[in-house]
């Protein structure tokens, strides 16, 4: 009989543990709020903001240095949507997902989704392409610098983040016209 409390209470121990361990991890996966981080490629010092409704506001001297912090701040706080979009537009799932995301990616490789983000890039104005450029390089900064653990999907299914590009923003403007325009 003993040796069956012994058991619980190893068991709640164990229990415990795996639960603290679990919570200092998801701790450290959340965006750091307060502070001075170092974003490599900034002119100038930029300032990151969140109202009492939470609400970003990004301060800075030039166009190029807001979108390089916004991409930097969208990586920090949706990382994994980021990574599971770029992904999907790639048809590139099933590589994590395994065999039940492969309809899912042959469709989206068939609509060529990435070839005309490319196309509608190569169109752009230089402008528009270095401020799609500012917004990738804060993106793939976030990621290089590992200032915060990455968010649990990320090690739940062993995955590392891929380098965002600037076809990549086109793509999910695309995905996103496709998914709210709901006319395929």
């Amino acid at each position: 009989m003993k040796w069956i409390q012994r058991a619980a209470w190893a068991l709640l121990a164990l229990a415990v543990l795996i639960g603290s361990i679990a919570a200092v991890l998801v701790q450290r996966s959340l965006p750091t709020l307060d502070g001075a981080l170092k974003l490599p490629g900034l002119l100038s010092g930029v300032t990151v903001q969140r109202d009492a409704s939470d609400v970003t506001h990004i301060k800075a001297q030039s166009t190029l240095d807001a979108w390089r912090a916004l991409g930097y701040v969208h990586a920090q706080e949706r990382g994994w949507q980021l990574e599971f979009n770029r992904r999907v537009m790639h048809g590139a799932l099933s590589e994590v997902l395994g065999e039940a995301t492969l309809e899912t990616d042959k469709l989206l490789r068939a609509l060529g989704v990435i070839r005309a983000a490319q196309a509608q890039f190569d169109g752009l104005p230089a402008e528009a392409q270095q401020a799609l450029q500012a917004y990738s390089d804060g993106i793939n900064a976030f990621h290089a610098g590992g200032s915060q653990l990455l968010s649990p999907e990320f090690h739940i299914l062993g995955v590392k983040p891929g380098i965002w590009t600037p076809v990549d923003s086109v793509g999910w403007a695309i995905l996103m016209a496709l998914d709210l325009g709901g006319n395929w």
